[in-house]
């Protein structure tokens, strides 16, 4: 019985605790964490005896194997560190940041006897392992030719969350998002050379962020010519692998999971076609009603988890405890290496435009900052940040992420700080001398809802806390219009409509929401903490993705799904009038004309989702539709989906059909006392809006 420790508890971690938990040759006895609390809620959900600390502490226990799955930042320096202690690796890919640092590993290996191998995740798909069945039964006879086709969307990069390790260069890109295809090929042909590279221009997606997401590449496996093309952030996935043979072609689809095997027949070429066709149906039936049947009964929780994703990184470690105890020569990391020598000669042939250095200047000497912004690198902070060093005003930002920032950060007037307000001490540093505060951190998330009322409400708590004891004058919180009840269309929402009377009956968001807001006012009203409250509607404009839920759920972005009729009025508002009107408000107003005031910050133009829609479909040209669903519609998927849970064992509340009806922002706004009290008008030109809001998103 192997002794197996993990090194980090991110959500990687969840399915490589699962795949250990389903092996009877390996016991999960060991986690490390930087943050404590996290591994320790880990470690209760899996029933780990051992809590590390340190590293040492982890390496002087009887682990045998350690699985690294800490961020790729970090891999060469927590893998050498283990393996140095003689301990065997299980790596997350990429292997390391450069095929050097690769090599390095491979030699500690080596030299501490020591077992290495990298989890590349997709390899042990369903699908890619029928297609390796089909090339090692030799149905398509002998390989002459692969394209891969890798057209993905990129969550951070629709959320302009630039932040990410993986923008730092190309080759950090490729790192992170090439490596998938790349080790397919590689697992098909073996090792890979790199002929030719084509890549598109690179595009600045923010001030001073130039980034390259496209290439084409061509590349050999032995006598075999391969070409890759690679799409980042596409709008519509495409992810496929075709292997063409003497006698035949094999096509993985992993986007749907599912293996299409295509040979030459003994009829005529009508009747060829017609079986082929019929045959084809069948079996991507056959593999999609599998599929689906997995995933229900998963559900249900009649059966394991089945999806993919997980299914791959099972298989990938049983195999790899499997090869150990059959002492294969397959665990020095030579793939790993190959992989990201790939990334590393595609990234050499990568041509960028020169990039402007991003150290920040030194704050003005001897002025304070009259305002911290709490969270100021995100989408309204990082407008509220432009809009005051415009203004001449000196800012301090607080943020859990200051990597590739635009170009208004990098002003002498900004002094950027890294820290989270879960970190009181640095709370209080920041605060201090600062006598305006907006705080547009969240404080994270969760899963359950005593972890996002912790995140959201106890989140806010402390930021008043620290901001009352440190004589702040006033104190903006922006929450949002989510706290409140929106679905009744007789009922206008003005500055004084109390947040939802029946919270409880809400989404744990929209819940803890309202009580944060209730919590500070409260705070306020008791304590004398100097606190506002801004409630955002629907943030719209550059620097964020236009597939806004406040519209409808965008399923894959092309069909939107209402949460109504979609032809009511919609709060909506563009993100640099949210920012105006939290600058009118530290900058113009008087803090005694604030204190305990809620503000909701909705724009003058209000499309409907079936207008927004449209504008979007024309703006991209892109054939978005919206469909519209009823209360009842809504509520029998919501139910269907609880039915599920409930059957398999999962303690979830029942589907509130007050939430439902909230989503649709029915009630309409009057805003006559946020504009006058502000001295704040957004924008009311419809065309301008629309340009500001949806047209800045279309294609060039």
């Amino acid at each position: 019985m192997k002794q197996v420790a993990l090194i980090g508890t991110g959500n990687i971690a969840q399915a490589h605790a699962q795949a250990l938990q389903s092996l009877d040759n390996v016991q999960l006895s060991g986690v490390l964490d930087l943050n404590p609390a996290a591994a320790e809620s880990f470690a209760d959900k899996y029933g780990i005896r051992q809590v590390h600390g340190e590293m040492a502490g982890l390496l002087a226990s009887a682990v045998d194997v350690v699985h690294v799955l800490t961020p790729p930042a970090t891999h060469f320096a927590v893998a050498a560190e283990v393996l140095k202690a003689g301990k065997t690796v299980f790596l997350e890919k990429p292997m390391a940041e450069s095929a050097d640092e690769c090599r390095q590993l491979q030699a500690l290996a080596a030299e501490h006897g020591a077992s290495l191998r990298i989890n590349q995740n997709y390899v042990f798909t369903p699908a890619h392992l029928k297609l390796r069945k089909a090339l090692d039964d030799n149905r398509i006879g002998p390989v002459r030719s692969i394209h891969c086709e890798y057209a993905v969307p990129l969550r951070q990069l629709a959320a302009r969350q630039f932040g990410h390790w993986m923008f730092n260069s190309p080759l950090n890109l490729l790192l992170e998002q090439a490596v998938h295809p790349v080790s397919l090929i590689d697992d098909v042909v073996g090792a890979l050379e790199v002929e030719t590279v084509w890549h598109g221009e690179a595009q600045e997606f923010a001030p001073g962020i130039y980034l390259v997401t496209e290439w084409i590449v061509v590349l050999r496996g032995g006598r075999v010519p391969v070409q890759l093309h690679l799409k980042l952030g596409a709008d519509h996935p495409d992810w496929r692998l075709s292997v063409t043979g003497d006698d035949g072609r094999v096509e993985a689809d992993y986007i749907r999971d599912v293996t299409r095997v295509q040979q030459a027949g003994a009829y005529i070429e009508f009747a060829e076609n017609l079986r082929s066709n019929i045959a084809d149906s069948a079996s991507l039936t056959g593999q999609g009603l599998m599929a689906s049947g997995k995933y229900l009964a998963a559900q249900a929780g009649l059966l394991g988890r089945s999806d993919s994703f997980y299914v791959s990184i099972r298989n990938s470690i049983a195999q790899f405890y499997q090869d150990m105890d059959s002492q294969a020569d397959n665990l020095d990391g030579a793939q790993g290496l190959r992989v990201v020598e790939v990334c590393e000669k595609i990234a050499d042939q990568t041509e960028m435009p020169a990039k402007a250095s991003t150290t920040s200047a030194s704050p003005t000497q001897g002025t304070a900052p009259s305002v911290l912004v709490l969270g100021g690198t995100g989408f309204i902070g990082s407008a509220l940040v432009r809009k005051l060093i415009d203004k001449g005003e000196n800012v301090r930002v607080l943020a859990r992420n200051t990597a590739n920032l635009p170009a208004h950060f990098h002003s002498e007037k900004v002094d950027i700080v890294q820290g989270s307000i879960s970190d009181t001490e640095a709370l209080a540093a920041a605060m201090r001398d600062v006598p305006h505060v907006v705080n547009l951190a969240h404080g994270g998330g969760g899963d359950s809802w005593a972890a996002i009322r912790a995140a959201l409400v106890g989140g806010a708590e402390k930021v008043a806390e620290v901001a009352r004891d440190a004589g702040v004058k006033k104190l903006a919180h922006v929450g949002s219009i989510a706290a409140l009840y929106l679905g009744d269309p007789d009922t206008t929402i003005r500055h004084d409509t109390p947040v939802d009377p029946l919270k409880e009956e809400r989404a744990d968001y929209s819940r803890a929401k309202a009580e944060a807001d209730l919590m500070l006012l409260e705070m306020h009203k008791e304590r004398g903490v100097p606190v506002s409250l801004f409630r955002p509607g629907v943030v719209l404009g550059q620097g964020t993705s236009p597939f806004h839920s406040g519209i409808g759920f965008y399923n894959r972005d092309r069909v939107c799904l209402g949460w109504n009729a979609g032809t009511n009025p919609l709060p909506l508002v563009l993100v640099d009038d949210v920012a105006e009107a939290l600058m009118l408000a530290m900058l113009e107003c008087e803090a005694d004309q604030m204190a305990g005031q809620c503000f909701n910050l909705v724009g003058d133009v209000r499309l409907s989702a079936r207008d927004y829609t449209a504008e979007l479909a024309a703006a991209t040209g892109r054939p978005l539709v919206y469909r519209p669903q009823s209360l009842w519609q809504q509520q029998a998927g919501e139910v269907s989906k609880w039915a599920i849970k409930q059957v398999g064992g999962r303690k979830v509340a029942f589907p509130s059909m007050r939430d439902l009806r909230s989503r649709g922002l029915v009630s309409p706004f009057d805003i006559s006392h946020e504009k006058a009290t502000l001295h704040w008008q957004p924008v009311s030109d419809r065309t301008v809006f629309i340009d500001q809001a949806i047209r800045i998103h279309g294609k060039s």
